[in-house]
């Protein structure tokens, strides 16, 4: 049985159902909590994103190279390494094209979308790490892992090792959505993919539940 598995390990192909459609941006400022304000701006242009189990990545902003963000703002500064990035099925990576030359009204802000770049296949790699996975607000460390084994569980994916990081919460009209970031680790390739694809928790349009790759548990503190 273990050699049938180490042989499926060798021979795996990257399926190309599920992809991160990724965009070049412009955008001057952005609040940090925006995942709701850029849900709604891309709804407007791609409403069928709410039908198809796409998930939206929060734009990011890396610090580094003498530039430190200033993070007690509550504001951001998009560099040109600022992506757009958004998780869809394949067939529907023409029609996300639409977005180029669009300009996001995220209310007081504006991302214009500048540039189609090469979509992106999930990862076989063994650890992910979701910066956000919905939570509520008044569980443990101890319940949040639980309740996310039980979620991995039911996608068919036996987690080995799992650690639960920082704690964040994302403004809504309807209320505030409490997260709190996860790394699974030692995953088999099959199950990195399905994880990355598939997801757990709710609110994947405001980044939540959305799995990436992690070249090591180290990189996951730096986040």
């Amino acid at each position: 049985m273990f050699w049938q598995e180490d042989l499926k390990e060798q021979h795996f192909t990257l399926p190309e159902d599920v992809q991160d459609a990724v965009f070049n941006i412009h955008c001057k400022i952005l609040p940090i909590d925006h995942a709701y304000l850029l849900r709604e701006a891309l709804l407007k242009h791609v409403p069928w994103l709410a039908e198809v189990n796409a998930g939206i990545h929060d734009i990011s902003v890396a610090d580094g190279n003498g530039w430190e963000q200033d993070h007690e703002s509550g504001f951001y500064y998009p560099s040109k390494r600022s992506k757009l990035s958004i998780r869809i099925p394949k067939e529907k990576l023409d029609e996300v094209s639409s977005l180029v030359g669009k300009t996001l009204n995220l209310g007081e802000y504006e991302i214009k979308v500048v540039k189609a770049l090469k979509s992106k296949l999930m990862s076989d790699m063994q650890i992910v790490f979701a910066k956000y996975v919905a939570c509520n607000e008044n569980d443990s460390e101890e319940v949040f892992l639980q309740t996310s084994f039980d979620q991995l569980q039911a996608l068919g994916i036996q987690p080995k090792k799992m650690m639960a990081g920082l704690e964040n919460k994302i403004t809504t009209p309807d209320g505030t959505i409490h997260t709190r970031s996860l790394m699974v680790a030692d995953l088999r390739k099959a199950e990195s993919v399905k994880l990355q694809e598939q997801g757990i928790g709710e609110h994947r349009l405001l980044g939540c539940g959305l799995f990436v790759p992690q070249k090591g548990i180290e990189s996951v503190d730096a986040v």
